[in-house]
């Protein structure tokens, strides 16, 4: 693999740093926390998915929303948060894979003093329907 395409196909979150989740401008998205993307179709060439690391602050929530068009997954890395899927709840631990199917309610909550960090995974590259649920 050449050099250049390295730079299209490789990012660090560490490198790259967050972006505040209120302030993407994802379909009127107003949730709290950060985000990092790290494959997407602008970023990466991606056509097919789109992956970032998310980070939700003690407090904070990702509201509930669902996407008509394509799932999720979330990845917990680090924290555990209430995870909302439909109407259930489920407190999330390192470790865990959370599919999420496309039209499935869902959302998460830190209600601890400790960060979340996640990888949030969309079975789309870029330009999903976000459709908030509260």
């Amino acid at each position: 693999m050449k050099t250049s395409n390295l730079t299209r196909l490789v990012h660090n979150v560490h490198e790259q740093g967050f972006q505040e989740l209120d302030r993407l401008g994802l379909n009127g998205q107003r949730d709290q926390g950060l985000v990092s993307t790290l494959i997407s179709r602008d970023l990466s060439g991606s056509d097919d998915l789109c992956v970032s690391w998310g980070r939700i602050l003690p407090g904070q929530r990702h509201l509930c929303h669902h996407h008509p068009d394509a799932s999720e997954f979330y990845v917990v890395v680090a924290g555990s948060p209430l995870v909302f899927l439909g109407d259930e709840e489920y407190r999330a631990k390192p470790g865990d894979g959370i599919y999420i199917p496309r039209g499935l309610k869902h959302g998460a909550w830190n209600d601890t003093d400790e960060p979340v960090e996640l990888v949030v995974g969309v079975s789309k590259p870029a330009d999903w329907e976000f459709v908030h649920d509260e």
